[in-house]
């Protein structure tokens, strides 16, 4: 135990020449110089306005073929609704085991499948805008474009809904019994 009190002995020896004088040893509070003093003025960073690049002249070229396109099988579309409602009028009140029924619903499917063509130009000028978003180029005439096409789509789906619910009238057997 005396080795343990002896050891102790020496270490406070060492450790208090360690804590001398505090007038030996620099403050190390903050000095006057080292303090911030005045401002600098910070300049408001430049705000660059990114303008997309013009769109391709054959960009342009594409959309009015789209749009003419469009048109086009719109108005075909419109007149062999006008045939169409005719056969669905004459199946009215008939059910499938009339053949006019079956040529009603035909002639309905093959309408339908002439408003898909019209919305697949729909989607090409869709696949047209993501590029040109994806690739910063103008987008102005293309949602111009999509938005007439988008229109006839419409107008396409609410002709369709019209002739669907004359369709699905039931026979007049059916309505009868009910």
């Amino acid at each position: 135990m005396s080795s343990i009190a002896g050891f102790a002995a020496i270490a406070c020896v060492f450790t208090s020449a360690c804590a001398g004088g505090s007038d030996r040893y620099p403050s190390l509070n903050i000095r006057d110089f080292e303090r911030v003093q005045g401002q600098f003025a910070v300049a408001a960073p430049a705000r660059e306005v990114l303008l997309p690049s013009p769109a391709p002249v054959e960009q342009v070229s594409q959309l009015q073929d789209a749009i003419d396109q469009a048109q086009q099988r719109h108005t075909e579309f419109v007149m062999t609704a006008d045939s169409v409602r005719g056969l669905i009028a004459a199946a009215g009140g008939t059910g499938p085991d009339n053949n006019r029924w079956s040529l009603a619903q035909s002639a309905y499917a093959d309408l339908d499948s002439r408003h898909g063509a019209t919305a697949i130009l729909l989607s090409d000028l869709d696949q047209m805008y993501t590029s040109a978003t994806l690739s910063f180029t103008e987008r102005e005439q293309i949602d111009q474009a999509r938005n007439s096409v988008s229109a006839l789509v419409a107008a396409e789906d609410t002709i369709l809904d019209e002739l669907h619910l004359l369709l699905s009238t039931p026979p007049v057997e059916l309505a009868d019994r009910e």
